[in-house]
């Protein structure tokens, strides 16, 4: 595959970064004295033809997106346990456990938690019922930047945040063709138009937009507000995309500047030994895809 027409992606490991290719993942991480590197064969051709459908694409991206960093923690834990064996029944059932986990809670705080609260402090607090929306609307921010922010604090949050914006950089110096040296990469910002972060950002806003909108009996059945919530992906998908793609526009720049502002956040200024790290992980990850 050559290069120009290679798109790569990234995610900040607790224990290394993971560089992304549509066939190829590496992860670059630290032992005692080097930096050691495992490459996953992680592209299947029907998944890939479906990502080409419009508004099934986005769903089809968060599944593979958060499965992939199941497999990434796993693979990573085999490195250090020898106990654990990746290719077993057992991983597998676990890896989809974890999915399922991951998917109700990132549902559950999005959607679900926010409304029960409100509920409960409406009648609780004997407050009229229009005003819920907008109690629900604000324990949801409040949730999500809470939490973000203060998983900055923490070490391995400081340490992954670092990381992340590491893989940022390299990928923008990747994109602009320049030399990956650590000199390079720092010319470039260390937030990414195409970052996941942008995706919670507008997964927020339309949520918000939308059950804020629904003012009527908001206690829907479950289905109905989780048919919502996979609308909600779908579409914050769909405006990436066009962001994204018109990246130099004025519409791409108004698109793109909620999750460059939630990046502020989620990145921290590197040093250079997590610059090296996603360039060792960049650089394999190109390589992998020349062959």
């Amino acid at each position: 595959m050559k290069n120009n027409s290679l798109r790569l992606g990234g995610q900040a490991l607790p224990e290394g970064i993971l560089i992304k290719g549509p066939i190829f993942t590496v992860i670059a991480y630290r032992t005692e004295n080097e930096i050691e590197t495992v490459s996953i064969k992680w592209g299947f051709k029907v998944v890939n033809q479906l990502k080409t459908i419009p508004f099934l694409r986005g769903l089809i991206t968060i599944v593979e997106t958060i499965s992939l960093s199941l497999k990434s923690i796993f693979v990573m834990a085999e490195i250090t346990d020898e106990e654990v064996n990746t290719d077993s029944v057992f991983f597998k059932i676990i890896i989809g456990l974890m999915f399922i986990i991951v998917m109700i809670f990132t549902i559950g705080l999005v959607i679900f938690i926010p409304k029960l609260a409100s509920n409960g402090l409406v009648n609780l607090l004997n407050i009229k019922v229009f005003l819920s929306t907008w109690i629900e609307l604000l324990i949801r921010f409040m949730l999500f930047f809470v939490y973000i922010y203060f998983y900055r604090f923490f070490l391995i949050g400081k340490k992954m945040f670092k990381y992340h914006a590491a893989e940022h950089m390299a990928i923008h110096a990747f994109e602009h063709k320049k030399k990956l040296t650590i000199n390079n990469l720092r010319e470039f910002h260390k937030e990414h138009p195409r970052c996941g972060t942008a995706f919670l950002a507008f997964v927020f806003i339309y949520a918000n937009i939308i059950f804020h909108t629904l003012v009527f009996d908001v206690n829907f059945l479950f289905m109905i507000r989780l048919f919502i919530s996979l609308f909600v992906i779908s579409l914050t998908y769909e405006t990436l995309l066009v962001g994204w793609k018109s990246n130099n526009l004025i519409v791409g720049k108004i698109l793109n500047f909620p999750g460059f502002l939630l990046q502020k956040i989620t990145t921290i200024k590197p040093d250079d030994s997590d610059l090296e790290l996603a360039i060792i992980a960049t650089k394999k990850c190109v390589e992998l895809h020349k062959e």
